[in-house]
This record gives C-alpha cells, sequence and structure tokens, in this order.
C-alpha cells in the first residue's frame, strides 16, 4: 500500500520570522555564573546584556495522530484569542475526510482542537494525498459593533499630534492598515489600552527600525487584542521587551499595555494604532472613533489629540 504525506502550508498574516530578545550575564555571590533572558533585579551588579537573534513561534500548530490509513489532524492554537483555518487538498487518491475538504475551521483561545480525520477509501488499493491549510487571527464571522467607542491609548494629561490618519498615503494604503493612526509620542512613552479585551499575542522582541520594507516590514513590536465583538485592537512600533502583559491576560481600558517605541518600519518613533476583523478570512482595518473630553470623534492628520 503506498501512502504520501505533502503537506503546503500558507502562511496568512503570522509567519515564523526571525526576532530577538536580550540575555543576561552575571555572577552571584558564590561564584555562579548565570545566563538568563529574564532583566536581573536593580541590585544585581556587573549584568552583561547581549541581544540575541531567536526564532519566532508559528501562531498555530499541526500535529497529527493514528495509523497511516486513519490518521486525525489537531490544531495546537497558541493565541489568546480564536484563529480561523482553511484547509483543503493539494491532491488526492483514494482517501476520504470528515469533514469533507475543503473546509473552515476556527480554532478557540489556547486550544487543541482535532478538526479532521483523514482515511483510506477502497481497502488494499494504493492512497496518496497532500493538503495545505491557511490562517488568519481571528474569528471569520465577527462583525464590528458600530457603538463601540475607543478611548486614547495614551494618558489623556498628554497631547500629540496625529501625523497620519484613515487612508494616509504613507503607509495606510492596503486593507489592513486604511483606518489606522500613527500618533507621534517619544520613546517610553506608556501605552494604554483603548478598550476591554483579552491579549491574543505579544511580540516584544523585535529591534531596530528604518524604511527598508523588505528589512523591516514585519518587525514592529505589537499587542494584538481582541474585544467582545471579535474585532482585534493592534498596538504596534512598541520599545523592546516593554510588554507590561501576557497572552491571554485579560485587560481593561487605560491599562498599560507597554511602551513606545521606535520598531520595525517607521520614520520615526510613534504609535500605530488600528482596530481589524477577520472578514472571510481577509484581515481589514474598521473605521472606529476616540472618546474625547469634547465627544467621540474620529481622529485626522495634524490634529492635537489628549489633554483635558
Amino acid at each position: 500500500m503506498l501512502k504520501h504525506l505533502c503537506f503546503f502550508i500558507l502562511c496568512a498574516v503570522v509567519c515564523g520570522n526571525a526576532d530577538a530578545k536580550h540575555m543576561y550575564q552575571y555572577t552571584d555571590a558564590h561564584g555562579v555564573v548565570h545566563f538568563t533572558d529574564v532583566k536581573p533585579g536593580d541590585d544585581v551588579t556587573g549584568v552583561k546584556s547581549t541581544v540575541v537573534r531567536t526564532d519566532a513561534q508559528p501562531l498555530i500548530r499541526l500535529r497529527q495522530d493514528g495509523a497511516d490509513a486513519d490518521r486525525s489532524m489537531t490544531f495546537v492554537n497558541s493565541a489568546g484569542g480564536p484563529v480561523s483555518v482553511d484547509v483543503s487538498f493539494a491532491q488526492s487518491l483514494n482517501v476520504s475526510t470528515e469533514p469533507p475538504l475543503p473546509a473552515r475551521f476556527v480554532l478557540p483561545a489556547n486550544s487543541e482542537s482535532r478538526v479532521l480525520r483523514v482515511f483510506a477509501g477502497a481497502p488494499n488499493v494504493s492512497f496518496s494525498y497532500s493538503f495545505k491549510y491557511s490562517y488568519m487571527p481571528g474569528d471569520y464571522r465577527a462583525q464590528h459593533d458600530d457603538a463601540a467607542r475607543y478611548q486614547l491609548p495614551f494618558s489623556t494629561r498628554q497631547q500629540f499630534v496625529v501625523a497620519q490618519a484613515f487612508g494616509g498615503k504613507a503607509s495606510h494604503t492596503d486593507a489592513q492598515n486604511h483606518y489606522a493612526v500613527d500618533i507621534v509620542m517619544p520613546v517610553g512613552t506608556p501605552v494604554l489600552a483603548a478598550r476591554d479585551g483579552v491579549v491574543m499575542t505579544v511580540d516584544s522582541d523585535f529591534y531596530g527600525t528604518g524604511l527598508d520594507m523588505a528589512k523591516y516590514g514585519d518587525r514592529a513590536n505589537n499587542i494584538r487584542i481582541v474585544h467582545s465583538d471579535g474585532t482585534m485592537a493592534v498596538y504596534a512600533h512598541l520599545q523592546l521587551e516593554s510588554a507590561q502583559v501576557q497572552v491571554g491576560s485579560h485587560v481593561h481600558a487605560g491599562q498599560e499595555l507597554a511602551l513606545s517605541g521606535d520598531t520595525g518600519y517607521s520614520s520615526g518613533p510613534h504609535l500605530h494604532f488600528c482596530v481589524q476583523v477577520n472578514s472571510r478570512m481577509d484581515l481589514i482595518s474598521v473605521p472606529f472613533q476616540f472618546v474625547g473630553a469634547a465627544g467621540d470623534f474620529t481622529p485626522e492628520q495634524g490634529m492635537l489629540v489628549g489633554g483635558r
């Protein structure tokens, strides 16, 4: 009997890129040398810090169980929110699946989901197959609650300028970022949650910045938070290793998430903020309004926001 397995993985939005983190070396009072990626306390002296590259982890993983002629496929979702997956055959001979392919699945947050059984058709006949899958953060059925409002993602005691708003020609030209806002702020400014939600992903280990899209386009530290309506807020260009929250944490509006920075594709320190929804496996941004002292408002380029 012939069995052929071949997996074509199409990464949608979330891919396994290399990132970096600090490694710390110090010698304790007993002469023991320690290596750690957790920054020692201020009372530890003689600490050496080195930035090293590491491998980022994929958002989901596939696990296969069972015999060749009867296998189950389980997806492991490590994100703090739902992830949608499309699965289809690239080719098949004398095989069946439960449920039939192509199929779309929604993986719950932090879950292992046995979504597919693949088994041989007619007995004593050779069989082969290969399949592919693609995934996208968020539930593809989600719809934005137009009544939702968003607090400013920084303290209202501060004031900053909107450098780029909805449809900005510099970098807000694609569907994922069309309804995004870039707020100029100094590196190290506390970034606050604009709306209640659950931390879905945290990328905090990138460093470096520039206008080379190929080099820096996917290297902005960011935090993604999923809301009760299934939409997701993205806070990007954050400072290296400044995240104050973890995947799966429940956060409330006004809670500190991280510090602003200047990482990834950027021409200067700023916070990139947008609200996205997985619309039938297309990640798109949606318009939103901030809550201001004089009422709700849509951010516009050149606008000074904040302050009471």
